[in-house]
């Protein structure tokens, strides 16, 4: 395993949701629950093989950058880019990068794979982002991007009360108004296919993920953990205590039915020529 850290870090970064925060571990253990089945059978359908060089930008737990490791083998290599990796378990056939995607000095042609999953909606310079992911591929080298939509309202199946559901409709209203207010553009995925047709990739194709849960179920303790690290951003935007606790109260009742966010995976190759 290698640690290396590149940059500049930019330490003024608008992300919403912070590594080192105490809920971190949690949310991200609890993304990786929700995601990484489907993250893995797009990266088999990519084509990740024994030998590829990858990279995983924004790897958050790095279960995905292990599975990776695990799939190219030791004669393939997999780094492992984000602003604070601390969460990320190496291993012989692993680098772990601290940098900014922004500013990074990515090397042109590179990589045979890129994946990155909950990142480019985030980030206010995602088309340039973009651009530079496209360059840091080899020839013929495949990109796969993860990105929530929110811009589904109708999430909430079944709640024990009239209450909770209002205490529901205000936690997604202060959640995204947050993340937009921090450049995240909640309905970016949909509008990611064409980014990358435009960005020079082809063989372009989008599929769509999502799943209902119960309240205790993953899909809904994400929005707990979600409630935790916001917590005084959502007091500022409307939100009582009072709401918040009835709130993470009926995300681990079983009686809650909810849907996820709606996961828009869009892979895309870079002509060989």
């Amino acid at each position: 395993m290698t640690v290396t850290t590149t940059g500049p870090v930019d330490e003024a970064s608008a992300y919403t949701f912070d590594n080192a925060d105490r809920q971190g571990p949690n949310q991200l253990q609890i993304l990786a629950d929700i995601l990484d089945e489907h993250s893995t059978d797009m990266l088999l359908r990519a084509g990740i093989t024994d030998g590829r060089r990858c990279l995983d930008v924004g790897p958050g737990r790095g279960t995905i950058t292990a599975w990776m490791a695990g799939q190219v083998g030791p004669t393939g290599h997999v780094t492992a880019l984000d602003l604070d990796p601390r969460h990320v378990t190496g291993g012989d056939n692993i680098t772990i990068q601290q940098g900014d995607v922004r500013t990074i000095d990515l090397p042109t042609g590179s990589f045979d794979l890129i994946h990155t999953r909950l990142l480019l909606l985030h980030l206010a310079e995602r088309d340039a982002v973009l651009d530079r992911l496209v360059a840091a591929l080899k020839p013929g080298g495949v990109l796969v991007v993860s990105d929530w939509d929110a811009t589904d309202r109708n999430m909430l199946v079944h709640a024990p009360s009239p209450q909770v559901a209002d205490a529901f409709n205000a936690f997604q209203d202060g959640l995204l108004a947050t993340l937009e207010a921090n450049g995240a553009d909640v309905g970016w995925a949909r509008r990611a296919p064409l980014a990358m047709r435009t960005a020079g990739l082809v063989d372009v194709d989008t599929t769509v993920h999502n799943r209902l849960w119960a309240g205790g179920g993953a899909g809904n303790l994400l929005h707990v953990s979600n409630s935790y690290q916001l917590h005084d951003a959502l007091l500022g935007r409307g939100m009582s205590v009072e709401q918040l606790e009835l709130f993470r109260e009926a995300m681990q009742d079983p009686q809650t039915l909810a849907y996820c966010y709606w996961m828009f995976t869009t892979i895309g190759r870079r002509p060989k020529q």
